[in-house]
Order: structure tokens, then sequence, then C-alpha cells
């Protein structure tokens, strides 16, 4: 993937790739495309776009991959395959996160902009209740939602809270580390997959003899990964990761449907036990304006709450127990979160309706709400 091309020296291909990222970060781009012959492709506010750039050679983007890998210091033996994930700071530009791939028998890369400051609650516009969950002390909180809606971002802020308020041992498990942390009052240990240990599972496995009170995993994908984070919560400490699931209700599902079915009310009341927070997240379309905003749907641990996790007959009244707790524990459902930027005139009235669980509910909603 990442032998010199002929023709291209390292210094050319990595020049060309510099002048795109400084206008990719100039245009606040999130993502920078690169393929061979063809012009690179940025993301601004959702679009993917096409710079007015010459197409790219097959050499340079293979040899310009190779010196992005060289300034993340990734192994050769990681770069001997077809696919590999890795950051970099690139100097006088930024920070980024690459995931370099084959397409077409020809090497590619989609790199992720990570800004240099972490943003706190208020820029994103996170509700206050994430304050709460993030100062807790043990217990499991799930961060939620589709690709590219910002989960990796709200787990920064809620990292860097934790880093300026408590002082706590702080062990990240990534794949790769995107954000990085200055120890403050907190003590952070952040461990790369593929750099400081070889899999999630093994750094997963040797976590609790490394005296974590926090533990963030960068995303659980299977079964023994959320085990062992279970464990982890169970035994005291606060274990942050993130799931693709759409909204509360999904996610509470997917975690029960990693097991067999023959153990799943058992697990049920394993999360009943520890779920200390989900936040479900969805950036959306602004109103009359082309940037997004943030959606949420928060669950807090409320009796009724617990019951609707520990209850499988129970578990369709999830979205209304959050509604019913929002005044005294913070919970609340998408629908109400999009009633309240309707009614601040933040978002229009057709996105509200595309992003609501049913349409005809959340009109009734605001019709209460008048």
């Amino acid at each position: 993937m990442t032998e010199a091309a002929e023709g291209v020296s390292r210094n050319q291909a990595l020049e060309v790739v510099l002048r795109i990222l400084r206008g990719a970060v100039a245009a606040q781009a999130s993502d920078v495309h690169l393929k061979a012959q063809l012009q690179p492709r940025v993301r601004i506010h959702g679009q993917l776009c096409p710079l007015d750039h010459p197409a790219l050679s097959e050499e340079t983007v293979q040899t310009a991959v190779g010196a992005l890998a060289s300034l993340a210091r990734v192994t050769s033996d990681r770069l001997a395959g077809k696919q590999v994930d890795f950051s970099c700071h690139v100097p006088d530009v930024g920070r980024f996160r690459v995931h370099a791939y084959r397409q077409n028998s020809t090497v590619a890369a989609a790199l992720r902009h990570i800004p240099s400051t972490i943003p706190d609650f208020a820029t994103l516009r996170l509700p206050p209740v994430v304050k709460r969950i993030a100062s807790a002390e043990r217990g499991l909180v799930l961060v939620t939602g589709a690709t590219g809606n910002g989960k990796s971002t709200t787990i920064a802020a809620m990292l860097q809270f934790i880093n300026q308020k408590f002082p706590r041992h702080v062990v990240t498990i990534e794949d790769p580390v995107e954000w990085m942390f200055a120890d403050s009052v907190a003590s952070f240990s952040q461990r790369e997959v593929g750099r400081d240990v070889d899999t999630f599972q093994q750094g997963l496995e040797g976590v609790l003899r490394e005296d974590p009170d926090v533990l963030f995993v960068g995303e659980i994908r299977t079964q023994t990964e959320f085990d062992i984070a279970l464990n982890a919560a169970e035994s005291g400490r606060l274990v942050i990761s993130t799931f693709h699931s759409s909204d509360v209700e999904r996610a509470i599902s997917r975690m029960v449907n990693f097991y067999p079915g023959e153990y799943r009310d058992a697990v049920r009341h394993r999360i009943a036990d520890v779920v200390s927070g989900v936040i479900s997240q969805r950036l959306i379309p602004k109103n009359q304006a082309t940037e997004k905003i943030l959606a949420t749907e928060v669950l807090t641990r409320s009796p009724t709450v617990i019951e609707c996790v520990r209850e499988p007959t129970r578990s369709r009244g999830l979205a209304a127990a959050l509604e019913a707790g929002s005044n005294e524990y913070g919970s609340h459902s998408f629908d109400q979160t999009l009633q309240s930027m309707v009614k601040d005139k933040l978002i229009s009235m057709d996105t509200a309706k595309a992003n609501a669980r049913s349409a005809n509910d959340f009109m009734r909603g605001m019709k209460l709400m008048r």
C-alpha cells in the first residue's frame, strides 16, 4: 500500500496533500476524500463537493498515504494489509483521522479533520443533563447515532469535563486515537489499537489492571467486548462508549440482542442495574442555513425507565417514560427536543416532522405546547 511510487517523491506527494488539507480546513470541511485519477472531494455541511484541483495520480495518492502514515509512526506490518486506520498531526495544518484502503486495485484515503480545541457542552448545544451524566462515578454511558452525527465530539466534551473537574484515571481504548487530552485534574492513558495494544478485546481484558476510574471504549462492536465493558461497569467504574443505533429504545434492544435468547432476561437485569445514561443524537438541517444542528434523546435513571429496561413487556413504553421524566430526571425524547427547536425557530416544521418518531404524535404534542 505504501511503497514509494516511481517518479513521485515523498516530499512532492506530501506537499500536494498539504495543499488540499489546508484548503479543506479553511473551508471548514469535515472530511477529505483522495482517490486515484479523480479530483479530491471534501464534505462541507454534509455535502460532498469536488475541489477545484487537478485529478490525483495513483502514485501521488499512494506516496501521500505512506507519508501520512510515517507521521503517525505506523508500523510496516500494519501497512501491509489492504486497509489501515491511524491518526496523525500534520504540521501547520491540524490533526486528522485517516482511513487508507484499496478500491479498484488502487490506494484511496478518507481523512476526518479533528479540531484542535475540544468544544464544551454549550458550544455543542448539549442539554444540561449531560453534565450530570458525565459526573457519575460509576455505570454505563452510551452515546448513539449514525456515523457522522458527532458522537466522538460529544464524548470528547464529556471526557474534557471530567479532566477539568475530577481527579480520576481515564483509560481510553480507541481505533485510532482521535482527540488528544493533556492531563489536568484527571490523568489520561490513551491506548490505540494496533499501536499500543493488538486488539480491542485485548485492551479491554487488561484495562481493569490499570487502575481506571473511567474507561472510554471507542466503539463496542461484539458481544465479547460488550460483556467486558458491562463487567467493568458492574465493578464500579464509569464506562463510556458508542453504539450505532438511531434512538434510545434501539440502543437497549441492540445491547440485549448481543446475547442468545436464553440469556436475554438476565442481561436486561444487568443493563438495568448499571446503565447511567444513553445519549442518542442526530445532526439535522438548521432553519434557513446550510449547517446542521444537534438534536438529542436522553435516557437517565428513574424507576420507570429502569423497569422498562428490565421488563421486555414494557420496553415499548420507554419513549413515554423518557418524556415523563423530563422535569425530575432530565430525560427527554427526540420529539420533545424537536418541539422545543421548532418553538425556538431553530428548525422548520417539515424538518421536525421528518425526524419525529411519529409525525401525528409530534403535531399533537405541538398543539399541547401552545
